[in-house]
């Protein structure tokens, strides 16, 4: 009779191991999925707070669109360096500055396409059942003229397109960086003594 109360004894032990055990992973399982579930939410609230930045951006015309790639007319694609080829609109004021390669209808060579100028005939459409805003305007210096078609998704990915009488028609792919508004902070008084 000794022996069979040890084998009952070892017996529940192990049924209650086992039953612990259980306890144990179901609940680290309950755990882990609530992470991954606040997680996936924390992402979604990051990306619809992204795509209102840029809503609010593209809508009151303060953005830059860094260039990363130029592709010919032709076919082909070269990788541009974001930083040094770029695109800002600030209100009316626009700078251009990138890369060229293709076609030109001048004596002299060009290479590349700096201009600061104002942006003329700024039109906006947007289609939000599809997040897509087409933007047509003209950037213009007072000597050159340049007609740009932008094309921006909710996401922030952007394609380019400039025109000139000079150069032929090249298109540019990249993405938009809002611009951050200023906030000026009020001169506090101070006591004279």
């Amino acid at each position: 009779m000794i022996f069979d109360l040890t084998v009952i004894k070892y017996t529940a032990m192990k049924k209650l191991f086992f039953i612990i055990t259980i306890l144990v992973v179901i609940s680290s399982c309950a755990t882990t999925n609530q992470e991954k579930l606040s997680r996936i939410e924390g992402r979604k609230d990051k990306k619809l707070a992204e795509q209102s930045t840029i809503q609010k951006a593209v809508e009151s015309k303060r953005f830059i669109i860094k260039f990363d790639r130029i592709y010919f007319s032709h076919g082909g694609i070269i990788d541009l360096i974001p930083r040094a080829n770029y695109l800002i609109i600030d209100g009316e004021k626009a700078i251009i500055s990138t890369a060229y390669i293709g076609r030109q209808f001048d004596i002299r060579p060009i290479a590349g396409i700096n201009m600061r100028g104002r942006s003329l005939d700024y039109e906006l459409t947007n289609n939000l059942s599809k997040g897509i805003y087409k933007i047509q305007m003209k950037v213009n210096n007072g000597n050159n003229s340049f007609d740009v078609y932008l094309t921006i998704g909710k996401n922030g990915n952007c394609s380019a397109s400039l025109s000139n009488i000079r150069i032929d028609y090249v298109r540019y792919s990249g993405h938009i960086v809002p611009i951050k508004d200023k906030t000026v902070m009020p001169l506090q008084e101070s006591n004279v003594i």
